[in-house]
């Protein structure tokens, strides 16, 4: 499937990759038109349905499109990267997926930090933390992908996210965390 079929996909079926904590499909749904249907109502009751405007598939926008379902994971391991001095506290770094504790233990030079008032961190704010990086490239990624990114975390964690201020993009850590999705895929 080519790049642009992906977007079209991302824009029209939400329900491809909806947090399952956002909508229980019921049963007797799980047909192509009903899933039509669904995507139509999901769309309209967000404000998101189409026609959507040409959008440039830059570079990162590709990157966004080709690895759309895995940027939550993504973003765990940006955020735990974020986060690793207060991941050492109290060992939560130990509550995380290997793959996720491995990629913080990466010495990835000094990172921007997000404040967080009560340890010991949990998986949600690692969430959070990486949701909130990779909202850091709002300049760069079109507002059609954007609207659709919170789609794919729990509401808890989109709440979380929205508590700090939106970061400046950081590619280095973008793309480590891409590769390392790549080489290491999420076991869940």
């Amino acid at each position: 499937m080519s790049d642009l079929e992906c977007l079209e996909r991302i824009l029209a079926e939400p329900l491809a990759y909806l947090h399952p904590q956002r909508l229980v499909v019921p049963t007797g749904f799980e047909g192509d038109e009903a899933r039509d249907l669904l995507n139509r109502i999901v769309l309209e009751g967000l404000a998101l349905q189409g026609p959507w405007p040409s959008l440039p598939l830059t570079g990162v926008v590709m990157q966004w499109v080709r690895h759309w379902r895995q940027l939550p994971y993504i973003a765990s391991l940006m955020g735990a990267c974020r986060l690793r001095a207060e991941l050492a506290c109290g060992a939560a770094l130990l509550g995380l997926p290997g793959s996720v504790r491995r990629f913080a233990s990466f010495n990835l030079e000094a990172r921007e930090r997000l404040a967080i008032e009560c340890p010991p961190v949990s998986l949600e704010q690692v969430q959070a933390a990486g949701l909130n990086a990779l909202w850091g490239w709002h300049g760069y990624i079109p507002s059609p992908l954007l609207e659709r990114l919170d789609l794919q975390f729990c509401e808890a964690v989109v709440h979380l996210h929205r508590q700090w201020p939106v970061t400046k993009p950081d590619p280095t850590l973008f793309f480590l965390a891409v590769q390392h999705a790549r080489l290491h895929p999420n076991p869940e």
